[in-house]
């Protein structure tokens, strides 16, 4: 923790000019660069403590000014908009190295230069070639015109090392694959409303595909600016509302379902292996890989009101599946316990099942009922 701000004390003026927060509500950026070390800074710390870790990004700050080699440029925060290529370009020649360029949207949803990514050596003291760069939708399309917002540019600083790579990316030990029975959601006492495409088809739904760890606690909210982009994923849309439908009220179409689901668990699992449309791909293929409804009518355990013993239906998805499962249940109504989620494991790379590290404690009775949909 720096929150005192020890080990920084030295360079706590530089750090309010060059490495503001401009989150709400107004603070003093301890905050901000404490959330900034625990993240990233720790993965280097046998190579940079605390005021090292700091000092190298003012360092590099003062080395790269990238407003002013956009000023020379002719490219200038006044609102207009400039192609995406000539801004690259006149940072390439600036400071010698191909930047990465993130955009975000504005409230009109014009696209705006956002971030600027630079690779660093693990010294931390010489900009080097980015070995790899972040999957985005700026990067693809070198001719997006974007608006030069009219606010001070700041280094979104990203020291590349396969050390913190690991750190990152793999910060967690399995996904939890979670499928819900809509029957279930819909008959408590808080109901549901269909999808604005209709009624769904009475079949286990996608619930989450949820980053996890061992001993049971699980990373959320991994980064806040990492918001669903509708266009990334719009090939698998059709399958997203068979198979991913949203029940909540009002009815949706489901993108600000998927849109939570990814901003509080997908973006603790993006790496260069899933980004957004491989998050969404990968659970669709382990919706197809489990087919729960299947495996449970071939044992005789339909949606049918009745009640069934849970062992049963445990063993059940473990012998269609191979995996033994975590089912959570939920009452009706009329306060009858009822199968409600079944939780199955899933690698890291969120291809393949395996066995559940740990199971979720979720209390049923020995008996569940299976309502119809």
């Amino acid at each position: 923790m720096i929150t005192e701000m020890v080990q920084v004390a030295d360079l706590r003026s530089g750090m309010q000019k060059n490495w503001p927060t401009l989150a709400c509500p107004s603070g003093s950026g301890v905050a901000f660069w404490a959330h900034e070390w625990e993240k990233h800074g720790t993965c280097s710390e046998s190579i940079l403590d605390q005021h090292g870790y700091f000092q190298a990004a003012l360092n590099l700050r003062r080395q790269v000014n990238l407003l002013q080699a956009l000023k020379n440029a002719g490219i200038n925060p006044d609102g207009e908009s400039y192609s995406l290529i000539s801004i690259r370009s006149a940072i390439q020649e600036a400071v010698g190295f191909t930047p990465w360029i993130e955009c975000n949207a504005d409230t009109s949803r014009n696209s705006q230069l956002y971030q600027i990514y630079l690779c660093v050596d693990t010294s931390g003291k010489a900009l080097i070639d980015c070995p790899v760069f972040p999957r985005g939708k700026c990067l693809e399309i070198v001719l997006l015109k974007m608006k030069l917002i009219k606010f001070s540019v700041f280094i979104k600083l990203l020291i590349i090392q396969y050390l913190s790579v690991l750190c990152v990316s793999e910060d967690f030990d399995f996904f939890y694959f979670v499928q819900q029975w809509p029957g279930s959601y819909c008959d408590t006492k808080h109901s549901c409303c269909y999808p604005r495409t209709g009624k769904p088809a009475a079949d286990f739904g996608i619930h989450g595909l949820w980053p996890q760890n061992k001993d049971g606690s699980y990373p959320q909210n991994c980064n806040r600016d990492s918001s669903l982009d509708e266009d990334q994923i719009s090939d698998l849309t059709s399958s997203l509302q068979k198979d991913w439908p949203s029940l909540s009220c009002p009815s949706s179409t489901g993108f600000r379902f998927w849109s939570h689901e990814w901003e509080k668990h997908g973006t603790c699992a993006e790496s260069e292996e899933i980004d957004q449309h491989g998050y969404f791909e990968a659970a669709l293929k382990l919706k197809e890989k489990a087919n729960l409804l299947q495996a449970l009518k071939s044992a005789g355990i339909k949606p049918d009101d009745e009640f069934y013993d849970l062992g049963s239906i445990k063993e059940a998805i473990k012998e269609a599946t191979g995996f033994t499962p975590g089912i959570e249940c939920n009452t009706d109504a009329s306060r009858n316990s009822q199968i409600y989620q079944v939780f199955m494991c899933a690698d890291i790379s969120g291809s393949e099942f395996v066995e559940c590290p740990v199971l979720p404690k979720r209390r049923c009775e020995s008996k569940v009922q299976f309502p119809e949909f």
